[in-house]
């Protein structure tokens, strides 16, 4: 849980309103139990005002009478001078603190690790018949399923991209999820997969292909069985269900989900959902004919 002195400790601001929450998170998202947001932009005062799940929100002194007015007494408002600062702030100290990193490593016997590789000395868990490669890296809060190959040079586990501009200078955001690689998975040379971020793992599906050079940012899940070919790019919390084709050199943007058995043709552009068993292609994507 989270409460007023975590905020206290973490930004040394002084504050008075006494909480307590079950996790940070941004103000439109409904998830079910009681968060901490921040809103320094007035855009999205009805979208904070209509989730449940909004217990406590940070705000600037110039959009805290509109706020509290929308959201009512079932919300309490702490103003602060930058809240996307005070947010994001609070949000490092607490991932900073995560148990998983402090665990020694695990690899198990009869794993194939080149020595080469680089493993994080704590938080990583690798599991029976995996292989990793030349030169590969697999950072903490990485787990390997039974059997995954992690090709030379790939990155498994490093933080993504994730900065904010506040008015304390540039904030690089903690990641603070785990990178899971499932069962027979293969991992490309030169292929990266970022760390989950905001309690969302990034997973790569038993059986799933990456070829060399992809990308697969935070947050991102893809389903059983699941091919991305060469130079494909996966923006943030990408959401790719089982027996995907993802072409070569195809981009998808953050959040976009593709269902079941879609195709992404080479080079596509995809901004929106694409529907189980569609195939699309272009830029941007646009559906076609198998």
């Amino acid at each position: 849980m989270i409460n007023e002195q975590d905020l206290e400790s973490a930004t040394g601001t002084t504050i008075t309103t006494v909480f307590t929450v079950k996790a940070l998170d941004l103000a439109g998202n409904d998830c079910g139990h009681p968060i901490l947001s921040f809103l320094d932009d007035a855009r999205f005062i009805d979208e904070a005002a209509a989730n449940p799940s909004l217990s406590v929100l940070l705000v600037s002194q110039e959009l805290a009478a509109a706020t509290g007015e929308a959201v009512g007494d079932q919300v309490s408002i702490i103003v602060v001078d930058d809240p996307r600062w005070h947010f994001y702030t609070l949000h490092n100290f607490l991932a900073e603190r995560n148990p998983s990193e402090t665990e020694p490593t695990v690899i198990a016997p009869d794993a194939r690790v080149h020595p080469s590789a680089h493993v994080a000395p704590f938080g990583v868990r690798i599991g029976s018949g995996a292989t990793i490669e030349a030169n590969a890296t697999v950072l903490a809060s990485s787990r390997i399923g039974d059997g995954a190959v992690i090709r030379a040079g790939a990155v498994i586990g490093t933080s993504g991209f994730e900065h904010k501009r506040t008015s304390r200078g540039v904030l690089s955001v903690v990641h603070d999820g785990e990178t899971r690689i499932g069962p027979r998975a293969e991992v490309g040379s030169l292929t990266v997969v970022g760390r989950g971020f905001q309690r969302r793992h990034t997973i790569v599906g038993a059986d799933s292909r990456l070829d060399c050079n992809v990308m697969i940012a935070h947050g991102s899940q893809l389903g059983e069985r699941v091919f991305v070919a060469a130079g494909a790019v996966l923006a943030g919390s990408t959401e790719i269900g089982d027996d995907v084709w993802i072409g070569p050199g195809a981009t998808l943007i953050d959040r976009v989900t593709v269902g079941a058995g879609a195709r992404v043709g080479i080079g596509s552009v995809v901004f929106r959902a694409v529907d189980a068993g569609m195939q699309v292609l272009g830029n941007p994507a646009r559906a076609t004919t198998r």
